[in-house]
């Protein structure tokens, strides 16, 4: 490599990251935290753990209850009074040549998390779906082969775009690009406004359109994945570098990420200098793989053994359990073990600043090298020669190894089907808390994990779900008899004046809906007994359906406010909740023994 052809790539990659820096002093393709600038932090003001819609819970713990010698808490808790219907879906396709099976078991199975959709009531919610791959390249020049662009594909979405020479386009995207309308850079199919059919930007069937999208990416992907900053940078598009991506993400949507990959994240600055010439410098005879994984995990505690940064691996084989490894965190760049990648941390929190709410409005899904069994310990975190390795001499090389292997399925460089432990993508899945979810990609048939996924997505559309035990306060009466205080909360326009609080909400108390004197029956309500005279009132009910209903919950239980015939709740109203609860220690409120 001349240092003519150096000068000339760094100068593009240079170019591009100037326009970011322009755009936002902390770019997304940086490696550093962005600034706080007062918006939400990610889970403030959230004591207790919730999955249902825009909720926070508080939960204080109190004496027992109608002179019970049984401790109880009181659970502060809202949500949504109308389901946000909306939601944006973005898959993160790993591109590289290892990965034509497991995109194909993805195309293959993306109509099970359909399905799961479908069982919204009133059918498909408002959809966005966009496709990125993991290729950013490596580094600020193009190092050949896979790696020839700097920036790789920027994170932009996989489209039809018939401009010339645009990277991240589907084939053929002048004549048919996947079924997407010209210009098109993600699915839409949205519900028309006057509610009757959908908006549409594609022909043809929604599944087939992905399908299409998600084998589009190829696999002449760059070998060194930055998935996570793939998944950054598309958050966060930037002019000159992936501005097509505006408008994916829309202000009041849920967003469900989907990680597809069989290797671990090597996510680093472009600027080979941040980096440590992290990708310049691979001595001969060793893997890309092996590369970022010994510079991006340690093992027992420390470095991975007898690997240095310039010099390479020198040792004769390394085998721990997986478990004994983990990602490696940010250090002083003076020490020469030091992380030469993005840390996990700062994307998770980079990921988060996409939406107000994370806590409540954003879910990652990753189908990733991970043990069957969910058990780190039964699989081997290994450094070696991988001797099915094509093509010759790769499997001469020191690799980091698979962790899983089915040798009846063949990529389409002629390796067998393989996955290696994605340490650095677990921990970034498991800083989303009860919102992430990891299945591994040593199962090849997608068929649960996609099933898995669609119900995750449905769950926040489902309102009223009341995820703490509720105290019983009259048990000679079959069901449960809550004690539930309940507001109603209406945004208003002028905070401060008139009925509307300082808060920017009406309040009115709502009171529980009553059958000709007893509350409703959970089991089986009758609300349609209940007279407009008496509403807006609420009850509890039981639905344990398991997509669309409360199965989360215990008993399944549901608060709904009933409201007058032929009414809707207004636009983003809420029901705020104070309810005499059990503890999680004690969910059934049974008396203290003594």
């Amino acid at each position: 490599m001349t240092n003519h052809t150096r000068s000339s790539q760094v100068s593009l990659a240079a170019l591009l990251l100037a326009g970011l820096s322009a755009a936002c002093m902390n770019d997304p393709l940086a490696g550093t935290s962005p600034p706080d600038d007062g918006g939400v932090t990610p889970g403030a003001g959230t004591v207790a753990t919730t999955t249902s819609t825009g909720g926070g819970g508080t939960t204080t713990p109190t004496g027992g209850t109608g002179g019970s010698t049984a401790s109880t808490d009181v659970t502060q808790f809202w949500f949504l009074e109308g389901a946000e219907r909306a939601v944006d879906i973005l898959f993160v396709v790993d591109n590289s040549p290892s990965m034509d099976p497991k995109q194909t078991a993805l195309a293959t199975n993306f109509a099970m998390m359909m399905q799961q959709l479908q069982m919204l009531p009133g059918g498909l919610p408002d959809l966005h779906i966009g496709v990125i791959s993991s290729d950013m390249g490596a580094g600020a020049e193009g190092i050949g082969g896979n790696c020839d662009a700097p920036l790789g594909d920027r994170g932009l979405l996989w489209g039809n775009d018939p401009t010339p020479g645009v990277r991240a386009t589907v084939a053929g995207a002048p004549n048919n690009g996947c079924g997407l309308y010209s210009g098109a850079r993600w699915i839409e199919d949205i519900q028309n406004p006057n509610g009757i059919g959908r908006q549409q930007n594609y022909t043809g069937n929604l599944t087939d359109v992905f399908s299409c999208l998600a084998k589009g990416v190829g696999v002449n992907g760059c070998g060194y994945e930055h998935q996570l900053q793939s998944l950054r940078v598309a958050l966060n598009p930037q002019a000159g570098v992936n501005d097509a991506n505006i408008g994916f993400v829309r202000q009041k949507a849920y967003l469900a990420i989907v990680l597809v990959t069989d290797e671990d994240d090597c996510s680093a600055n472009p600027d080979d200098v941040t980096n440590d010439n992290m990708f310049l410098q691979r001595p001969p005879g060793q893997t890309a793989s092996l590369k970022c994984a010994a510079r991006g995990h340690v093992c027992n505690g420390k470095p991975i053994p007898n690997y240095d940064p310039v010099n390479g691996y020198s040792g004769t084989g390394f085998s721990t359990a997986l478990s004994n490894c983990a990602p490696k965190e940010p250090k002083n760049p003076v020490d020469p073990a030091y992380l030469p990648l993005i840390g996990v941390q700062d994307m998770i929190d980079w990921v988060n600043r996409a939406k107000a709410l994370p806590q409540d409005q954003i879910f990652v899904s990753g189908i990733i090298g991970w043990p069957a069994n969910n058990d780190p310990s039964t699989v081997f975190y290994q450094i070696g020669k991988d001797a099915t390795s094509l093509p010759p001499p790769q499997n001469t090389y020191w690799d980091y190894m698979p962790i899983c292997t089915i040798p009846t399925q063949m990529a389409a460089d002629g390796n067998i089907y393989k996955a290696y432990g994605g340490l650095r993508l677990k921990k970034f899945i498991d800083g989303f808390g009860d919102r992430g979810q990891t299945f591994s990609i040593c199962n090849a048939d997608f068929t649960s994990a996609l099933t898995q996924i669609g119900d995750a997505i449905l769950q926040p559309m489902t309102t009223g779900c009341f995820p703490y035990p509720l105290a019983d306060t009259d048990t000679t009466t079959p069901g449960i008899q809550p004690d539930c205080q309940v507001v109603e909360k209406i945004a208003c326009d002028m905070p401060g004046t008139g009925g509307c609080m300082p808060t920017g909400y009406m309040e009115s108390p709502l009171s529980e809906c009553m059958d000709a004197g007893p509350p409703l029956d959970p089991a089986n309500p009758q609300i349609n007994n209940i007279p407009d005279s008496v509403r807006p009132c609420w009850y509890l009910s039981y639905d344990t359906a398991p997509s669309t209903g409360c199965s989360r919950a215990p008993n399944g239980q549901k608060i709904s406010a009933l409201r007058p015939t032929g009414t809707v709740a207004p636009a983003g109203s809420l029901l705020a909740l104070t309810c005499v609860t059990c503890p999680a220690s004690n969910p059934d409120c049974t008396a203290a023994s003594h």
